[in-house]
């Protein structure tokens, strides 16, 4: 079972936090505990540096030592954990072994302070005024002991640097916890939208309320999306409406009029077979029209590429509509710059020729329609330009779209099946370019065409 987004951020942020805590403890207890190695090793040089020098001002003169000074020294040593045993100049030992320091030796050694294999013994050779007066002898642990105050000490940091691990551990996990709920949480709805557009639920406009920018832009998209989707379905069911209604009109008439023959209820005449004969017609033009298309989606492994004249080749389509432009007074003009490309002669004529005779059909008499073409650094930009009367803005962006009529009456009265602007934008993308429309009520359509100058 997979796990969710909230599940795998929690884990992660908490998994990463407890990492780093624990790491920080580790540094900060070996830091710790070699710092206070270093303080105890140079207080215990201290201390016998002191010692010595003590004991040195223990003499008063040629073999004549304060014993009071020497045995609180020594006494003062013991406390920590230095044992010091002096010979004089001439090997003699000052400090007798009957004396009280006997007893308080004994009473060191049942506390435990007993010499073993892991103490270190050091001579220290003694001077008063530059004079050699005798030698210290210096026994010390070799491993240094904490005493009682410093064993609480450590104690104490270490408790408190638990203590804070784990405090900084439950605040992590909440920290976690938020972050968590408030990346996963969005997502999550956004998810549950898309499923909801999946099974082809019409979700409206949903508001928007995220502050984090790709969250916000990630739900806009699903909201346009499924904007889309649901326009896109009503003009799938208006397509199948209209493509039936093309299919339906000349089979009703063909087959009424075909019946009324038979019954012997009209008569066959070459009038009525004309008239059938222009319903066949028409759907044979239907079906020419989808194959068009259907060949056109398939152009991308047929291309036949040559170098081509963009503005001898939009004179050529010209000329094959001249005839139908003078008969409805449209005027054509041709404003083109030379350029040659690499293309498909034969395709971009029908890619041109598509677009003069949608703009034939949608202009009025006396209008114009001018071809305007110019090359910008490595491609070539074609407009078409009418006057006629426009697309609506919000139906636009749809007209690329195979069998999609702005108003199914204005193309049926036109003979359009909304195949050739699909056929265009076909044809183009074959030659790795773009073509797009701008159109206002009215006033008139651009459609713009813009083609590489190479194509590999």
């Amino acid at each position: 079972m997979k796990k969710t987004l909230f599940s795998h951020l929690f884990i992660y942020i908490l998994g990463g936090s407890i990492t780093i805590i624990a790491l920080f403890s580790f540094l900060t207890f070996q830091i710790t505990g070699d710092r206070f190695d270093d303080y105890l090793s140079q207080r215990f040089i201290a201390e016998r540096e002191n010692v010595v020098e003590t004991i040195e001002t223990a003499y008063i003169e040629e073999g004549v030592w304060d014993e009071d000074v020497l045995s609180a020294t020594i006494q003062n040593a013991m406390h920590s954990h230095i044992l010091v045993s002096v010979e004089d100049s001439d090997g003699n030992e000052i400090i007798s072994q009957t004396t009280p320091m006997r007893q308080h030796m004994q009473r060191m050694r049942r506390t435990e302070l007993v010499p073993d294999d892991n103490w270190l013994e050091e001579e220290v050779e003694l001077f008063s005024d530059g004079i050699h007066i005798g030698t210290a002898f210096i026994t010390y642990p070799g491993i240094q002991d904490y005493t009682a105050e410093e064993e609480e000490f450590l104690q104490d940091l270490t408790l408190l640097i638990f203590l804070m691990g784990i405090l900084t551990i439950v605040i992590a996990g909440i920290v976690a916890y938020m972050i968590s709920k408030r990346l996963s949480k969005p997502i999550a709805d956004t998810s549950k939208m898309t499923q909801k557009i999946a099974r082809g639920e019409n979700l409206g406009a949903v508001k928007v309320n995220e502050k984090i920018s790709e969250l916000y832009h990630l739900q806009e998209s699903v909201n346009t999306l499924a904007a889309q989707l649901a326009e896109q379905k009503l003009i799938r069911n208006q397509i199948v409406s209209d493509l039936a209604h093309e299919v339906r009109t000349p089979l009703t008439t063909l087959q009424g009029n075909i019946e009324a023959m038979i019954d012997g209820v009209w008569e066959v005449t070459p009038e009525r077979l004309t008239s059938l004969d222009r319903q066949v017609k028409r759907l044979a033009h239907l079906v020419q029209m989808i194959d068009q298309l259907e060949d056109a989606e398939a152009s991308h492994s047929k291309i036949e590429w040559e170098d081509v004249d963009i503005k001898a080749l939009l004179s050529s389509v010209i000329m094959a509509f001249e005839h139908q432009a003078d008969e409805k007074g449209i005027s054509l003009i041709l404003k083109a710059e030379p350029a040659t490309i690499t293309a498909d002669r034969n395709k971009l004529d029908q890619v041109f020729s598509n677009l003069l005779s949608n703009a034939l059909k949608f202009t009025p008499e006396g209008g114009e329609i001018i071809f305007w073409a110019r090359r910008v650094k490595d491609k070539v930009i074609i407009k078409i330009k009418d006057n006629g009367q426009g697309i609506p803005q919000d139906k636009a962006v749809y007209v690329f779209e195979r069998f999609y009529q702005v108003e199914a009456s204005r193309n049926s009265e036109l003979q359009g099946q909304g195949i050739g602007l699909a056929v265009v934008k076909s044809l183009v993308e074959a030659h790795k370019g773009t073509v797009e429309v701008e159109s206002e009520e009215n006033e008139g359509t651009t459609f713009t065409v813009t083609l590489p100058i190479k194509n590999d």
